[in-house]
């Protein structure tokens, strides 16, 4: 299961649709959705934009020859699937080692075979192309930048870890385990904090993660900001679609804030 979002990116970087997706692994539409929007998913679309011919004025006396345009396409075959998915991987992350396992090559080989397509020049000219693809148009919508805020501003830190006590055994310094008068393991309660698996936290969520001299701390990106930048996109714009859903979670928020307050 865990493995099946990866899976899933590489079918939907292949040009597959949500309800394909869906229905090949088993899971909700929406499902697919919340792992395109978790795990950063893009396909980039090549320029089909079709090509204008050219008028040319004729001298008298000429006959006119129609000459079709000559179009280049680009040749899929040069390119296995594992390969095209490593392209569109690396422009994005720069990472070869980490594009070619998302790809599906095997994590044993995932740095040698990233180096070595990198030496290729066909692979190249693809990276390049795709690159170029994104730097000549940001790949997300009004709706993509809004959504992001609003997962920023309405989620909490039980979104990205779990928090609580729990009984272990009482272990003394010398590491032995204590025994109580009738023979039991003696129990001792301690604090314990860990950060969710990371495909069960979206990571946009996360501004750091460090290891202290107190133990693992997270901090998340930071509410008040995006919770600003909604309050005046929603000004600017009362009729969006999310403003309704912005509405209610701004309400529920404030309830929590308030209980939380008078406890």
């Amino acid at each position: 299961m865990a493995d099946m979002h990866v899976d899933a990116e590489r079918d939907y970087v292949l040009g597959m649709k949500y309800q394909e997706i869906a229905d090949k692994y088993g899971v909700s539409v929406n499902t697919v959705k919340s792992w395109k929007r978790r795990h950063n998913w893009k396909r980039v679309k090549a320029n089909s934009a079709p090509r204008k011919e050219k008028k040319v004025q004729m001298k008298k006396g000429c006959k006119q020859v129609h000459i079709a345009p000559v179009i280049l396409l680009q040749d899929d075959n040069v390119l296995t699937d594992k390969q095209k998915l490593f392209c569109q991987f690396f422009a994005n992350n720069r990472n070869a080692t980490q594009a070619a396992i998302r790809a599906g090559y095997s994590k044993n080989t995932a740095t040698e075979i990233g180096y070595e397509n990198l030496t290729k020049p066909h692979i190249r000219a693809e990276v390049d192309r795709i690159k170029k693809l994104i730097s000549q148009a940001v790949m997300l919508s009004p709706d993509d930048i809004v959504e992001r805020y609003m997962r920023i501003a309405f989620s909490d830190m039980t979104d990205v870890a779990e928090w609580g006590t729990e009984e272990i055994p009482d272990i003394d310094k010398a590491g032995n385990i204590q025994i109580d008068q009738n023979g039991n393991v003696k129990m001792v309660k301690r604090i314990y904090f860990n950060i969710k698996d990371h495909d069960q936290v979206d990571g946009g969520l996360i501004s750091e993660i460090k290891m202290g001299s107190q133990g693992l701390s997270v901090k998340l990106e930071n509410r008040q900001k995006a919770l600003d930048w909604l309050s005046n996109f929603f000004n600017m714009n009362p009729m969006n679609q999310h403003k309704v859903r912005y509405d209610n979670a701004v309400l529920a928020l404030r309830e929590k804030e308030f209980n939380l307050k008078n406890f």
